[in-house]
């Protein structure tokens, strides 16, 4: 399958991390000496799994791979540039029938887990992925991180998703809204609806009501799979996680 890499994130002044991009992409901030969007490419082109790949929101040339197969410039917001990929794929292949995304600041990605997550989804609309605070914890117990908290656990999002293309292109106006609260629990069940957010509030919701409800209110055919890899949650969203991700590829 090919896969889109969102690599438009731009700090602003008042985030934490524009006294080290000044303006420029999250993917293009260096961790011990390489840019976390070219290691995130590294795995997608180490990654049996992945045909080709489409970057979108950078300028050519930025991030290298023998994979690669277009560039499109920053379309402004996450979803913009997600659809901006997904419209690449479908003028390719119209029928193309699975693809997978994913952002350019998860550095510590490898292709093991991309091959991993691909061969863990199939047969459904789209495929999201959750980590457990625990998974994180025993591996990164440094890396600050918010999380829901469900019944049965408590997860953080992966930054990785396989889909259906065709669907994609026809959930733009309902995932603009959730691409923003995607890292916050109570603003992502509070958008899916009042029943969603009480289950929430009251702590009686678990996982699979929340895939349940949420392939409801979007009108699709979602799974949500219980990811092992910690490393496929650690974004660089933070200015604290800086040292956390810097240290952790100094010991590969």
């Amino acid at each position: 399958m090919d896969c889109v890499v969102l690599t438009g994130g731009v700090p602003m002044p008042g985030d934490s991390l524009y006294p080290l991009t000044r303006g420029l992409p999250k993917a293009q901030f260096e961790v011990a000496g390489t840019t976390v969007g070219q290691r995130v490419v590294d795995a997608l082109t180490d990654a049996d799994s992945i045909d080709r790949i489409v970057i979108v929101g950078t300028e050519p040339g930025l991030f290298v791979s023998p994979k690669i197969l277009e560039t499109v410039p920053n379309r402004g917001g996450l979803v913009d540039n997600f659809m901006a990929g997904v419209d690449v794929l479908l003028a390719r292949d119209p029928d193309v029938r699975i693809a997978a995304g994913c952002t350019s600041d998860i550095p510590l990605l490898t292709g093991t887990m991309v091959d991993w997550f691909t061969s863990e989804a199939r047969a459904h609309d789209a495929v999201a992925g959750v980590i457990r605070r625990d998974v994180i914890e025993a591996g990164y117990p440094d890396y600050p991180n918010e999380y829901w908290r469900l019944t049965d656990g408590e997860f953080t999002a992966a930054d990785f998703i396989v889909f259906r293309p065709a669907m994609a292109s026809d959930l733009k106006s309902r995932l603009e809204p959730l691409a923003g609260a995607r890292k916050n629990a109570l603003r992502t069940a509070r958008l899916m609806g009042w029943g969603l957010l009480l289950r929430y509030l009251l702590r009686r919701l678990s996982l699979t009501q929340a895939e349940r409800r949420i392939s409801k209110a979007l009108g699709l055919d979602l799974r949500i799979l219980d990811v092992p890899h910690p490393e496929m949650g650690l974004d660089l969203d933070l200015l604290e996680h800086v040292p956390v991700l810097e240290r952790s590829v100094a010991r590969r």
